[in-house]
């Protein structure tokens, strides 16, 4: 190991490969690895737009980008020890690293570690569809292969990658090679193209590259999902009449034959622009029909929309608007049997939320949204995992640098919100008219745990108890801040924690005659009138006033 990089890890190996803790780590991201390890330190939790696939054994692993390498790293305990990472490609690459762009990884049956990326050969959307495979287990793996075989030097970007249940290998991507050919016979053509290829053999070779179609939107990721045990069906943002971009669905055969292309989506976003904004899609109940979702601003609809697709008709019924709010984008959805996740990113302005949706009766009607996680940084958009134990988070932010944690879990965690200069102004106006108990404690304060002892009691009697709880400590300290409250029995209320490191600017949004001790609590009245207090509340404090 060169002095120029580090990799975490610790002494102790388990099957080859060496693991570290991250119990810490992931409650304060990457800064508080490279604070312990330096900054040219190696993680799923530095480095960029990390995919996650779970094996036959319940191990998780994840391919992430950092210094123009792909890297492999896994979990034996979901997502709380992660091995030290291994390199993938030898000699440095520019592979595409962001939320719509990402390396793609699987494991087959017989183990090997599949994995396929995009490498930009200029800064003029120019790229190639790389593959690499490991056949011990992710010890070592092969040089990269190209696979787009046309040895243009155009575009080759967005691949996806899907393994069916016969073994069969599907990698897709969007391609260039058929606008090049027209601009060389001075013909216009209209976006990119669709194409795949297919190996039978785990990777060890793949078939020629198979068209789909003409005139694809040029930047989103493409869809997959089985159809039957050897196809594949796809849906991605295709240009129609050479001004709208909607989606379009087709399903690809092993042999290069591509039946159902149909458009899938009615919403006419006339728009001669990249929208970065990929569809979504899982297999519904009934056979040859599909959950699907998107984003789109089109005419008819503008918003996330989810829809069921029927193969069979070309179809798509039971429509509707998930959310139409500015800053909502990149859904992507799951299933767990006959549950099905839709999970979505929202902006409100200050902070980024992870908002969750579920079904189960095969998307005929839905839950009302719920927030997951939250975040005041900067995040990649939000991914779902299937495994034989539920369905699962992966997320990467710079926050909480890479989660993998069931969506149960995470969404109790995310009970907690950040707390900016504009939030307790916005909060006060949810309590128009009505009275309201704040109580502002700190994980590292004693006597606000008795508080939070004596405030639990009172709203496991009363439920409907009209408090906020805002934490004084930095967000990135959620964690711990949760485990106190589950002490308390307060982890299942919304509650808040303190997102900008101006503390005194915080403060004085509250009250500014407030100079930080705690426990501090206000008494509102319904007219918006209120009496601050220092010191532990008692039970005959609360008597009478709600």
């Amino acid at each position: 190991m060169t002095s120029s990089m580090k990799l975490v890890c610790c002494a102790a190996l388990m099957g080859g490969f060496a693991f570290f803790s991250s119990a810490t780590s992931q409650a304060q991201g990457c800064e508080a690895l490279r604070e312990h390890h330096g900054s040219d330190v190696i993680s799923v939790h530095c480095g960029g737009a990390p995919s996650a696939t779970v094996d036959e054994q319940g191990r998780v692993w994840v391919a992430f980008v950092q210094d123009k390498h792909v890297w492999v790293s896994r979990s034996a305990d979901r997502g709380t020890n992660w091995s030290e990472p291994v390199k993938v490609n030898a000699t440095p690459e520019d592979a595409e690293f962001n939320g719509e762009n990402r390396p793609k990884i699987l494991i087959s049956r017989q183990g090997n570690v599949l994995l396929s990326w995009t490498t930009k050969t200029s800064p003029r959307f120019t790229g190639e569809i790389r593959f690499s495979r490991s056949t011990d287990g992710g010890l070592t793996f092969e040089s990269p292969r190209t696979i787009n075989d046309d040895n243009l030097f155009t575009g080759h970007r967005f691949d996806s990658l899907f393994l069916t249940a016969s073994g069969k290998l599907y990698l897709t991507w969007i391609d260039k090679r058929d606008m090049e050919a027209s601009l060389a016979a001075n013909e216009t053509y209209a976006g990119a193209a669709i194409y795949y290829a297919v190996s039978g053999d785990d990777g060890a070779t793949f078939s020629t590259n198979y068209r789909v179609s003409h005139n694809s939107c040029e930047c989103c990721r493409i869809a997959m999902a089985p159809q039957g045990d050897d196809n594949v069906a796809i849906l991605w943002r295709q240009i129609f009449d050479e001004q709208i971009r909607d989606h379009a669905f087709a399903v690809l055969q092993g042999d290069g034959q591509v039946t159902g292309l149909n458009r899938a989506t009615m919403d006419d976003w006339y728009i001669d622009a990249c929208p970065h904004h990929g569809p979504a899609m899982v297999p519904a109940a009934r056979e040859g029909s599909y959950h699907i979702s998107w984003f789109s601003a089109g005419k008819l609809h503008s918003g996330i929309h989810y829809a069921r697709y029927d193969a069979a008709t070309g179809a798509s019924e039971n429509l509707i608007r998930v959310d139409g709010t500015p800053g909502a984008g990149h859904p992507f959805m799951a299933r767990d049997g006959s549950r099905l996740y839709l999970v979505w990113k929202g902006f409100n302005g200050e902070a980024t939320r992870l908002n969750l949706m579920e079904s189960v009766d095969d998307g005929a009607s839905w839950s009302e949204p719920r927030v997951v996680m939250t975040t005041d940084r900067n995040s990649d958009h939000p991914l779902l995992v299937e495994t034989d134990d539920g369905v699962f988070l992966s997320w990467h932010t710079d926050q909480y640098g890479y989660v993998f944690r069931p969506l149960t879990e995470a969404a109790v965690s995310d009970n907690i919100k950040p707390f900016g200069t504009q939030t307790f102004a916005e909060l006060k106006s949810r309590f128009t008219g009505q009275p309201f108990l704040v109580s502002l404690w700190s994980v590292d304060c004693p006597p606000c745990r008795l508080e939070l002892q004596m405030l639990g009691k009172v709203m496991a009697r009363n439920p409907e108890f009209p408090l906020l709880l805002i934490s004084t400590d930095d967000i990135r300290m959620r964690e711990d801040a949760l485990y106190v409250l589950e002490d308390y029995q307060l982890d299942h209320i919304e509650s808040f924690m303190f997102a900008d490191g101006f503390v005194e600017r915080l403060r004085f949004s509250i009250d500014p005659a407030w100079y930080g001790e705690l426990p501090r609590s206000y008494f509102y009245d319904a007219d918006g009138s209120f009496e601050g207090h220092s010191g532990v509340l008692t039970r005959e404090q609360l008597d009478g006033r709600f």
